[in-house]
């Protein structure tokens, strides 16, 4: 009976350790908060530009930050609600909690206009609010820590700066427990930036970087059920995803798999999915949930570009169901 005791106690002081343990890791060490830089957007015209063609068409920030029409293929913008934010609803099946994604207007109280250019960027490439708390990788700062150099997060603050403020507020991101507390550990302070993205004049290295600051691996990387990527399963696609009120896609194999990607497709027809949402497996009918209409916005040259990296990435054998909606 004393040694059945002592297990029992050294069992539960086994527990309490653990317990004190991830305490102290999720929330007395997590987030990892990096210093906010001094850094300064520019204000000329030709830069504010620039940040458009990337916030809109490269890094997709107005993607997610805007309010769209959803009920369109593409969920394309609303060009008078640029960068106010957006409630995209509950999707119990996929995501525990409710995605919201802040307002980027210059509003001082609703979007960001009381934060300084650097406390916008150490948000966007180390995930850590202006107040210190973490944001969920949802939003991928991970992704943009390796792909967005310090001119190119200049020039997106640039052009946030230039929406006009609005007092939209789709309230603040709500994930549950435990998820929640993993995803304080993700934010880490960023060492060094990332190199300037390639010129078009050198376009193997230009799509290889579009292929990563397009975040094209965070929807067509098959996940598990903890969306946690498969290993070599990049861009392997199957990903389950709902659109409103119509049913669920599931996202596409982009690999150049001949029977289950995209290798028996001609480059334009790959251009053309991507340029105008017109899909050689979805014959006469527009794509749903790939935001091309975002991506569409690319220079010919850059998206030339993107599609012969696509090319080049290992082909994955990996059918996807068909798509279950109701047009």
């Amino acid at each position: 009976m004393r040694i059945f005791k002592r297990i029992m106690l050294g069992m539960g002081g086994l527990i309490v350790l653990a317990v004190v343990g991830l305490v102290v890791k999720f929330y007395a060490l997590s987030p990892k908060v990096g210093p906010v830089r001094d850094m300064h957007a520019p204000t000329d015209a030709e830069s504010i530009k620039r940040g458009e063609y990337l916030a809109r068409h490269v890094y997709g920030c107005t993607g997610c930050h805007s309010n769209v029409h959803a009920d369109l293929p593409g969920d394309p913008e609303m060009e008078d609600q640029l960068g106010v934010g957006r409630d995209f609803g509950d999707f119990p099946d996929i995501f525990p909690g409710r995605i919201r994604s802040r307002n980027l207007t210059s509003d001082k109280t609703a979007g960001i206009g009381g934060w300084s250019d650097g406390e916008v960027i150490r948000a966007m490439r180390e995930g850590v609010s202006r107040d210190g708390s973490a944001l969920f990788p949802i939003m991928p700062y991970p992704t943009y820590a390796k792909a967005m150099s310090d001119d190119d997060a200049l020039a997106v603050v640039a052009y946030l700066r230039s929406l006009p403020p609005s007092t939209n507020d789709p309230g603040r991101m709500q994930v549950d427990f435990p998820i929640s507390m993993f995803g304080r550990a993700v934010p880490k302070p960023l060492v060094t930036p990332a190199p300037p993205a390639p010129l078009a004049s050198d376009a193997k290295a230009r799509g290889e970087w579009l292929l990563v600051a397009c975040s094209c691996g965070d929807c067509h990387s098959t996940v598990n059920k903890r969306h946690e990527p498969l290993p070599g399963m990049y861009l392997a696609g199957g990903n389950e995803f709902p659109i409103p009120n119509k049913g669920k896609v599931y996202i596409a194999n982009i690999t150049s798999d001949v029977e289950t990607g995209i290798g028996s497709w001609s480059d334009d027809e790959v251009f053309e999915s991507i340029r105008h949402g017109i899909s050689k497996k979805h014959t006469g009918r527009a794509l749903y949930g790939m935001p091309w209409p975002n991506y569409g916005g690319m220079t010919d040259d850059d998206l030339h570009a993107l599609v012969s990296a696509l090319r080049r990435v290992p082909a994955v054998h990996n059918a996807v169901k068909p798509d279950d909606l109701k047009l």
